[in-house]
């Protein structure tokens, strides 16, 4: 069920009269209704668009009420539908076996006008509820998802420092090391300030994630992520070249978008053998940016693309240093870019590299 849809209501009742004294008091007050004389014509009609509720008959030839509810239980995408049994029977076991079939409520016939409507609109308010907080939990564990996989690059190139250090791979007296030592402090601050505007963003979300559009510097944005990403990169021997002029701007919301540019250049990295390159650059494309990450990695399968681009199905695969990840990365990258109304396109081959491409607007 699509909440941004007008609600669509299905009733199924063998009887004519029924179907029809129902439908025009629904529509009456606003609603849309289908109406079918079976399960299977019911069946027929909720395969080519789904109903935001269903009013069921029990008593039916061919295939009860009940066996109708049953079967719409079965299937993951009509799960959701609340259906309400309209009923001629009031004794309780008849009650609780449309309730064991999947049923949220009952209306007993002859109805009336008024108890139809309301019990109509708090099923349709309930499960307009219920779906918000799911959104809102999908939310939730998208954004921990982020900072986790943000925060893990980072802080894994200042934990390789430390190591280092404490190996006694430095000497303490050296300029070298206090050089060092100030990398590494910019890289934890740098670290900390991600993982604040990461939580404060969170924090502000609420019930949905609320973008902040404005003129956005990209050319900063890069420049940031390649700093904090820099250590890993260096770890594996791999350059990263950039070809954005410094005033290069785009229309959209800055932490997503930074979040964008850190999960695919980290990806980048994972992907590419040591004495690798990473190659970032721009162009104009009409009203829109266009920026290109490329890679000579070992490049996505179809498969890989497919999962990701088309079904949005979860794909995790181990980096060239077996690097592991959550396989939720892209899937947030392709969500946001579409939030900041912009476009993601991948071009890859297996074996010698992939090159994303991101389309941002220029103005509102």
């Amino acid at each position: 069920m699509d909440s941004n849809k007008e609600p669509y209501i299905l009733i199924i009742d063998d009887n004519p009269m029924n179907l029809l004294i129902a439908s025009k008091t629904l529509e009456n007050i606003g609603y849309k209704t289908y109406t079918a004389e079976s399960g299977i014509t019911g069946f027929e009609l909720m395969e080519k668009e789904i109903p935001s509720l269903i009013l069921l008959d029990i008593m039916m030839p061919e295939i009860d009420g009940y066996e109708v509810c049953r079967k719409i239980k079965e299937k993951e995408k009509w799960q959701e539908i609340p259906v309400i049994f309209l009923t001629s029977m009031g004794d309780t076991e008849n009650l609780v076996e449309g309730f064991r079939a999947g049923g949220v409520d009952y209306i007993t016939k002859p109805f009336k006008a008024e108890e139809l409507l309301i019990r109509v609109k708090n099923h349709l308010e309930l499960a307009a509820s219920r779906k918000k907080i799911v959104e809102m939990n999908r939310t939730r564990d998208n954004l921990y998802s982020i900072i986790a996989h943000d925060i893990r690059s980072p802080l894994s190139g200042i934990l390789q420092t430390i190591d280092a250090i404490e190996q006694g791979y430095f000497d303490p007296c050296s300029e070298n090391f206090k050089e060092i030592i100030h990398h590494l402090r910019t890289r934890t601050f740098d670290t900390n300030k991600l993982l604040n505007s990461l939580l404060n963003w969170t924090t502000t979300q609420g019930q949905v994630i609320e973008m902040k559009y404005k003129t956005t510097n990209i050319r900063g944005l890069i420049d940031d992520c390649i700093q904090l990403l820099d250590p890993i990169a260096v770890n594996k021997s791999i350059s990263i070249s950039t070809d954005i002029p410094q005033d290069e701007t785009a229309w959209c919301d800055e932490v997503s978008i930074l979040t964008v540019f850190r999960n695919i250049i980290s990806n980048a990295i994972k992907f590419t053998a040591n004495n690798g390159t990473i190659s970032i650059s721009s162009k104009q494309n009409s009203d829109m940016l266009e920026l290109s990450i490329k890679d000579n990695g070992v490049g996505m399968s179809d498969k890989a693309i497919q999962m990701i681009f088309e079904k949005d199905e979860h794909y995790s695969t181990s980096g060239t240093d077996n690097e592991q990840g959550t396989g939720l990365g892209l899937i947030m990258v392709k969500d946001f870019v579409k939030k900041n109304r912009g476009k993601l396109t991948v071009n890859s081959t297996f074996g010698i590299g992939t090159t994303f491409t991101i389309f941002l607007p220029k103005t509102i």
